[in-house]
């Protein structure tokens, strides 16, 4: 009977002892606080390449509007994606009188090298369109 009240006043001493709890919680937090924070840092990405494709299918859109080297302002529009970006002239390319020229652009949105996805070589691509009217040539 003693043996078993000194084990039940033990288990209750170490049940009201919370000593070192914080240090286990956040051991077993701290791997989901660094997950969501590489889940957030990978849309931020996608977001930024979606941005610059955009930005990237309007001066292009506006070079070919103006017979100006359509590449070159892709290029120039998308900094960092050298060999990750496409173009393609959609409808009106080369301009002809005033018709309006669609051009696309593709660029493929990096994602975090993290040890568990080695298996996703492919890049996944962001994709913007944009038209502009065909300018007439210079004089």
């Amino acid at each position: 009977m003693s043996v078993q009240i000194r084990q039940t006043t033990y288990l209750k001493r170490l049940i009201a002892n919370e000593h070192g709890a914080e240090v286990v919680e956040f051991v077993g937090l701290f791997p989901l606080v660094l997950l969501t924070l590489a889940i957030a840092w990978q849309l931020a990405v996608a977001g930024y390449a979606g941005l610059l494709a955009s930005g990237a299918a309007r001066e292009a859109a506006r070079a070919a509007a103006t017979r100006e080297n359509v590449d070159r302002a892709v290029r120039n529009a998308s900094p960092g994606f050298d060999g990750r970006r496409q173009w393609s002239a959609l409808a009106g390319y080369p301009c002809a009188s005033n018709n309006p020229v669609t051009i696309e652009v593709k660029l493929q949105v990096p994602h975090l090298i993290l040890p568990l996805l080695g298996a996703l070589d492919a890049y996944p691509w962001t994709t913007a369109r944009a038209t502009a009217r065909c300018e007439p040539p210079p004089r």
